[in-house]
């Protein structure tokens, strides 16, 4: 698996995004693609991929030193993705992080804010608390990478308005915003992934962290788990006479899965390893939830039916449910490989995910580096899901943790 993985970054991934991604002239990075890598459809900046990008090229620079990915043929030694990263970051702390730690939503190629008439973020002048993670994340990975005090600083910013807003329920979440009179997983998770990039900043920059917001992030994560069944719910309605709508009753096994690996690695950060075997029991059951036995691959929800209530949320599950996406299976792929290797799991959901996963998502001859959307069989699915963008996150991301948990 993890010589796959390296060939598909040195070979496939950073190849596209280093030469296409790269902002030399205004800072920060062009994600808005197509599908298929081919075309750029926009020089607009969203600050979720922005923060997205300084995370991958710092996480990059760590594996190139400790040996576990070379990307010299690309001219990209470890300087010089640290040195893409600063600029990212700069980016971001010029245009888009605001004094109260939110974040601008979308930024136009020079960095000036467009406001959220103009795209759609659920009219909240333009901010969501996922764009502000994703900012947070990459700054806290920089200053890990870096040993410099000044990112975390903002990073810590922007992860404690984001955490209390989430804790109080008005946190806003476009671009799909959480229907009114349901508590979601999605923040909870976010505010999770914030503070496990936070407490090893911390521990890199100062030698230590403090760990509790970490513990009370990953519980409040965990209170959507089904303890009789391992699955999470996605939505919870505040009111018991919403149980039966389609809202309360559809399932997310990968975004399940993608916060099952948050969970496992927090209990090893805190060395809490009580929830360890109810996860392990998660990621047998999230899979065999999601799994697609006809066609292969996960299925984006699953149980799409129930009472009607309305709304972008539910028309959105509604129309996808049977897509495959790249996020959806890149996460799996990490989650199912960190269970067999560190803590005991079969490996059979971890050889199915990936099996499935090289052969569908790679572009090959359809595009440039991976296409994101699948139909349910497999095929190319040209429509935009969550923003506009061809986003260098999920894949890179999860490619690298692969790496490093096997090179480990």
């Amino acid at each position: 698996m993890e010589d796959v993985a390296r060939r598909q970054l040195e070979e496939v991934v950073f190849p596209f995004w280093l030469e296409h991604g790269i902002d030399e002239v205004n800072g920060g990075f062009h994600t808005c693609f197509d599908n298929r890598g081919r075309v750029r459809l926009s020089t607009d900046k969203f600050t979720w991929s922005q923060g997205r990008f300084v995370w991958v090229l710092a996480r990059a620079a760590r594996l190139v030193d400790l040996g576990l990915l070379d990307l010299s043929h690309l001219g990209a030694d470890s300087p010089a993705l640290v040195s893409h990263a600063i600029r990212g970051a700069r980016f971001l702390t010029d245009h888009a992080i605001r004094a109260d730690g939110t974040c601008a939503y979308l930024l136009d190629e020079r960095g000036r804010d467009i406001p959220s008439a103009e795209h759609g973020a659920g009219g909240t002048s333009g901010r969501s608390v996922y764009a502000d993670c994703f900012a947070a994340m990459g700054l806290a990975e920089l200053s890990r990478q870096t040993g410099d005090p000044d990112w975390l600083a903002t990073a810590d910013l922007i992860i404690e308005r984001a955490a209390a807003d989430v804790e109080r329920g008005d946190a806003p979440t476009p671009p799909y915003p959480i229907p009114p009179g349901f508590a979601a997983f999605g923040p909870r998770m976010i505010i999770l992934n914030a503070r496990l990039d936070q407490a090893r900043a911390h521990q890199a920059v100062y030698g230590r962290a403090d760990l509790g917001p970490l513990r009370r992030a990953r519980d409040a994560m965990l209170a959507h788990r089904d303890p009789a069944t391992g699955l999470f719910r996605e939505l919870i309605p505040e009111d018991p006479a919403g149980e039966g709508t389609l809202l309360a009753t559809h399932h997310t096994p990968g975004h399940a899965l993608e916060g099952l690996w948050m969970a496992l690695e927090a209990g090893g950060l805190l060395d809490d390893h009580a929830h360890d075997a109810g996860l392990l029991a998660s990621v047998e059951a999230l899979c065999e939830e999601g799994w697609d036995h006809e066609h292969g691959g996960l299925f984006r929800y699953t149980r799409p039916h129930g009472d009607p209530v309305g709304g972008p949320y539910e028309d959105l599950v509604r129309r996808t449910w049977h897509t495959k996406l790249w996020w959806v299976h890149s996460e799996a792929c990490y989650t199912t490989a960190l269970a067999a290797a560190l803590h005991g799991a079969s490996p059979e959901w971890a050889r199915r995910v990936w099996d499935y996963t090289l052969a569908t998502f790679p572009a090959r001859d359809d595009g440039r580096e991976w296409i994101q959307i699948r139909d349910r069989r497999g095929d190319p699915f040209d429509q935009v899901v969550a923003l506009p963008v061809k986003d260098p996150y999920h894949v890179t991301r999860n490619l690298l943790q692969i790496l490093e948990l096997h090179g480990a």
